[in-house]
């Protein structure tokens, strides 16, 4: 089976069987160019249902024609493909491996009955369908990749009910697509931040322009990296955009599809650019960005989940993420709610530092003591006489850009608040 610019090649007669037979399209796709026997004569005429009786002339004339099967992109073919490959991605949610994503929406099932029918018209285009039918015939695993990607900024946004147009498809589309360039060698397996993600993107961008996404959805991929993240001792992938270029699937996804799409079902692909869908399609994107990196370096897989929840938790509370999407995904994971307060009561406590970041609490996530991380020995909280000393680098926790260095350390009297909650939120 071969993925064209038209639509869908077989070469071997048993192939074509199989697609059609198994994919229950008997009677509902036709050829888009002749079956010719090997004087020219036409067998079969292209634009003619596909039905039994024909597999069965094919079957017994094998050998004696041309084997090349063009499929016509058809609306029956189109349903198979959206189905195929939503099927696809809504295998990534079942698999128990996958834990963090299995926990997100295992736990929310009155919202999931709709999740079908998003993902399915989430591929309203030829174009796009085809495109990512050809990712998953041809490169499985990156496939999953971007699954994932997609099931993780639409998990940002599907715990609540949002009035804003699209935006349940578009967070999808967004996630799906931003690591649609880097499938070479594996790349999308390092991790993507600062000047490597901005390289990747820009790729990403073109590919995403190609397959005519919406405007939200690309100013989503194209800014979703301004917020200064990073994963403190992790070195980001070195990307050669040029390299990425060349590469076969960049190549083929660049070249677009070279068919019309029709006009959508439903419309409402259409229309004027959507601020509040597009503010929260980029939002949902940078969580989802900050998940998948994070659990790309995760050595605890045992404890992945709750340990990317508390990191998670305490940059929704310093005001990296947006709260009216982080708290209902945290709310998803109830076995984890002690966890969870006390990493938000730490993070409130550091958010009344008169220096705003200078307030430290230490050790996280089960911390006990309070310092200056910058060292404010004006400032009225400062407990003299009592100064921490640190003697190796601290695990900044998830806090994005911020870690803790090696030396000494004022206390801070916030101290004595964190001793006073930590014991209410544990009892």
């Amino acid at each position: 089976m071969k993925i064209t610019n038209a639509g869908i090649e077989f070469l071997e007669f048993n192939e074509f069987k199989n697609f059609a037979v198994d994919y229950d399209l008997l009677g509902s796709v036709s050829l888009s160019e002749p079956v010719v026997d090997k004087n020219g004569s036409i067998l079969i005429k292209e634009k003619v249902a596909i039905k039994e009786n024909i597999l069965k002339k094919l079957e017994g004339m094998e050998g004696n024609y041309i084997p090349s099967f063009k499929l016509a992109m058809s609306k029956d073919l189109m349903r198979m493909l959206r189905m195929v490959l939503s099927k696809a991605i809504l295998s990534r949610i079942e698999d128990r491996s996958n834990e963090f994503i299995f926990h997100l929406y295992e736990q929310n099932a009155e919202r999931m009955a709709s999740l079908k029918g998003i993902i399915q018209n989430s591929f309203y285009s030829k174009s796009l369908a085809l495109s990512f039918f050809r990712v998953l015939l041809n490169h499985k695993e990156f496939f999953n990749h971007l699954a994932d990607f997609g099931l993780l900024s639409l998990g940002s946004v599907i715990q609540k009910q949002y009035g804003f147009k699209m935006v349940n498809r578009f967070s999808f589309l967004a996630g799906l697509c931003a690591d649609i360039a880097v499938s070479k060698e594996g790349l999308y397996k390092q991790s993507f931040f600062g000047s490597s993600l901005s390289s990747a993107v820009n790729l990403s961008l073109e590919i995403a322009r190609k397959l005519n996404l919406p405007e939200e959805v690309i100013s989503a991929i194209n800014n979703h990296g301004s917020n200064g993240f990073e994963i403190p001792g992790v070195v980001p992938a070195t990307v050669n955009v040029e390299d990425l270029r060349k590469h076969q699937l960049n190549q083929d996804l660049l070249a677009g599809s070279g068919m019309e799409d029709d006009a959508s079902d439903d419309e409402e692909e259409a229309g004027e650019y959507a601020d509040d869908t597009a503010e929260v399609t980029l939002d949902a994107l940078k969580i989802a960005r900050y998940i998948m990196e994070n659990l790309k370096v995760s050595t605890e897989k045992e404890h992945v989940s709750e340990k990317l929840l508390v990191m998670f938790t305490y940059n929704a509370e310093k005001g990296l993420f947006r709260k009216d999407l982080a708290d209902p995904m945290t709310s998803r994971f109830k076995e984890f709610d002690q966890a969870i307060k006390r990493i938000r009561t730490i993070a409130e406590i550091e958010n009344k530092c008169k220096f705003q970041t200078s307030a430290w609490a230490y050790p996280k996530p089960k911390a006990a003591q309070i310092l200056c991380r910058d060292k404010n020995y004006q400032c009225p909280w400062i407990v003299n006489g009592w100064d921490l000393r640190i003697i190796s680098p601290q695990d900044p926790f998830g806090h994005i850009g911020t870690s803790l260095d090696v030396g000494t350390y004022p206390k801070c009297a916030l101290e004595e608040e964190l001793h006073a909650k930590i014991k209410y939120t544990d009892s």
